[in-house]
């Protein structure tokens, strides 16, 4: 079971963004699962068209999240136009999806504001 403070979401239109919290600065084992689930749920709500993660507080996560992120975007495409983005990302986080090429797939931000700008829909 999460605890309360660690993911938070906010909705903004067709943009849910979601902020893995302190129970998130580094999501191996129990945690990956964890996230998933989470990431999951929120986006059974069919009006979810972007999901955007807040990931300032993680320090580091391996290919198991990676594969989580991955099961999410696919369940994530089955929306129309949509997409899966990530900011807040520590260097090291960052290299993780440069070297497997995910920064090429996955929107990559460097702060909330240039996130929500990149996909906010022109009709909310």
């Amino acid at each position: 079971m999460s605890q309360p403070d660690s993911i938070q979401i906010e909705r903004i239109g067709d943009v849910f963004i979601v902020t893995l919290g302190p129970g998130y600065e580094s999501i191996e084992g129990m945690l990956v699962k964890q996230a998933e689930t989470e990431l999951l749920h929120v986006i059974e709500d069919k009006s979810c068209r972007v999901l955007i993660l807040n990931m300032s507080g993680t320090r580091f996560f391996g290919s198991a999240f990676i594969e989580s992120l991955i099961r999410v975007w696919n369940r994530l495409k089955s929306h129309p136009d949509s997409c899966l983005a990530l900011y807040g990302l520590q260097s090291y986080c960052e290299e993780v999806l440069t070297v497997t090429h995910l920064n090429q797939i996955w929107g990559i931000h460097p702060d909330r504001e240039t996130a929500i700008a990149a996909y906010q829909s022109t009709k909310a």
